[in-house]
């Protein structure tokens, strides 16, 4: 982006964008004189072959302190800018205080600033705020510099900041340029003589083997090289001797007709769940219907605990159970051995037998265990027992080893989890309702989730494997918290056909139609919820009106291969529904329409 002034932003605005083709340094005319000129004076004073190449610019796009002077607010970058300041912030004028000025500074004010941004623009707004209270003083205008001042249209929300700016570095004029961008840093003008004429060419000592530590017999001189090198910032690989191809990004509008064969091209980039050409449309159907029979034995009744779709095979397992994707497995517990077991939970080159007991561990808490759940690739199984303790556990395929005993819901019996490697992450949720995030990496507690609701039970936590983002359901109450516990959005449900399940999908937070969470209800009704971050709430987009489930649903998951575009349930009775988002082929004539209008 280069408007940082106006109170809206238009994606479809050319001029709300920098000019992708030109390195920071040229943006500005009247600058870009001044750096040709001085590339000009350094070639005419060389003569011999051991004096440096001329450069344009003295300084670097990105180094660390860069970095640093960007995510000062938070630790435990704070502790590294300071080391780098002697022990002091550097001076108020010159810290990162405005996200306006930042820009003008690199892009036409100051002589030595070519930076460019960092990728926490684009996915973390906890580094545009002083949540740590840190004192860096106040400017020669007599302004304190506490939380970073953002331009009018992010509404003075770092949140919104962010998506906006997601939303431009996704918008179809970025990626029509991008590459342009990409030929600057890592491409064919990265050196040489399109480099020159690109004005984009830097000290020579940041590029890839213009330096020879090793030859370097005089310590002082190699000492000071590496500190050029490591404070001046170094240029990335050079990936590419020819042009970057440019992204073809269609539409699925074409003269006022659907263009159906660009519609592979958009399903990558359509929220999950939604008809992929029409991002702002929900409509699934049942492609499948089926009915439990994994795990189900000796089982008080046939509720489906877990589901999964593998390969067209649709797989649900009892109750007592949750299943191992990857692995092909399930995992039963709730016996009184106080432990669990392991079966087959599909057929495969390994396994002949569905529901083959593979191992049995026993005394694996000091209670029943109630809640178990694995990760993504088996190799990480968390349970929760009646007697409120967690334990997590590492699976190798045969033996589980204990890594460690959570405790801190205070003797309510566990009720869900949820596992997270992406994030390295555990939430756990309780009888009394509490929720709770824990560290997988370090297996200790991280903060409480707050959702407003006292005394109904947690029915279900899920993770945002995209984004970090929380769903929980804790009675009728709805809510998505971020990961940093922050609550993003919530909404109350009529306890007349109350929710009894819900699960996340992936949608990433910059995608504002996305479908962000499933719920399913007592008399088998399925919701679509998303977030309006205009007023922190949840909003139900849509209910499958095509259901084959009629009783109260007990599982749910969103899954697909390009993207999450189906929809799996199960209920109580132990029947199972997989649900596909409906393409644009296989609509009505009068629903294109529809889509066609709303798309012009």
């Amino acid at each position: 982006l280069s408007d940082y002034d106006s109170e809206d932003l238009d994606f479809d605005d050319p001029s709300i964008y920098r000019d992708l083709s030109k390195p920071m340094g040229a943006i500005t005319e009247e600058r870009a004189v001044q750096f040709r000129e001085r590339y000009e004076s350094l070639a005419s004073t060389i003569q011999g072959e051991d004096d440096p190449p001329p450069f344009h610019y003295g300084t670097h796009y990105s180094t660390s302190a860069y970095v640093l002077y960007y995510l000062m607010r938070l630790e435990p970058f704070s502790r590294l800018a300071l080391a780098l300041q002697g022990g002091r912030f550097d001076v108020p004028d010159r810290l990162f205080h405005d996200v306006g000025r930042s820009w003008r500074n690199a892009s036409g004010d100051n002589l030595q600033d070519v930076r460019e941004v960092i990728p926490e623009f684009y996915y973390l707004p906890d580094f545009l705020v002083n949540s740590n209270d840190f004192d860096f003083g106040e400017t020669q205008k007599g302004k304190t510099v506490d939380d970073v001042t953002l331009p009018k249209w992010a509404k003075g929300d770092p949140n919104h900041f962010v998506r906006m700016s997601r939303k431009a570095l996704e918008s179809p004029h970025v990626s029509k340029n991008l590459h342009k961008w990409v030929d600057l840093i890592f491409g064919y003008k990265q050196r040489g003589e399109e480099a020159v004429a690109a004005q984009n060419t830097f000290v020579h000592v940041t590029y890839e083997g213009e330096v020879d530590l090793d030859s370097m017999d005089d310590p002082i001189q190699r000492a000071s090289t590496i500190a050029q090198i490591q404070n001046f910032g170094q240029t990335p690989k050079q990936l590419e001797r020819r042009p970057f191809p440019q992204r073809n990004v269609a539409k699925a509008v074409k003269d006022n007709m659907i263009d159906f064969g660009v519609i592979g091209l958009l399903a990558p980039l359509t929220p999950p769940l939604c008809v992929a050409g029409a991002p702002h449309r929900w409509k699934l159907k049942p492609t499948l219907a089926d009915t439990s029979t994994v795990g189900v034995v000796e089982q008080t009744d046939k509720a489906v605990g877990d589901i999964c779709l593998v390969k067209g095979q649709l797989v649900g397992a009892g109750r007592a159970c949750t299943l191992l994707v990857e692995p092909k497995k399930y995992i039963r517990f709730g016996g009184l051995n106080n432990g669990l077991s392991v079966h087959t939970a599909m057929l495969s080159t390994r396994y002949r037998e569905v529901d083959k007991l593979l191992s049995i561990h026993d005394g694996l808490h000091r209670a029943p265990i109630i809640a178990a759940k694995g990760s993504e690739d088996g190799s990480w199984i968390v349970t929760g027992s009646i007697d409120s303790t967690l334990r997590v556990w590492r699976y190798d395929g045969e033996r589980l080893a204990l890594k460690a005993t959570l405790c801190g819901h205070d003797g309510s019996p566990i009720k869900c989890i949820d596992v997270s490697t992406v994030f390295g992450m555990i939430v756990t949720g309780c009888a009394q309702g509490r929720v709770m995030l824990w560290d997988l990496r370090t297996m200790t507690f991280v903060r409480g989730l707050q959702h407003g609701v006292k005394g109904d039970a947690a029915l279900s936590v899920a993770i945002n494997h995209t984004n970090g983002n929380v769903i929980t359901l804790v009675g009728t109450c709805l809510t998505v918290a971020d990961i940093n516990g922050r609550t993003v959005a919530s909404q109350r449900m009529s306890e007349q056909n109350a929710p009894t399940c819900a699960a996340a999908t992936d949608c990433p937070e910059w995608m504002d139609e996305g479908v962000v969470a499933v719920t399913g209800h007592m008399n088998g009704e399925i919701r679509l919820w998303s977030v309006n971050y205009e007023t922190s709430r949840l909003w139900n987009v849509h209910v499958l009106t095509e259901n084959p489930l009629t009783s109260p649903i007990t599982a749910l998951r969103a899954t697909g291969l390009e993207r999450q575009d189906t929809l799996l349930a199960g209920d109580r009775s132990g029947k199972m529904a997989v649900f596909k988002s409906v393409q644009l082929e296989n609509m009505s004539s009068d629903e294109l329409n529809e889509i066609i209008e709303e798309l012009c």
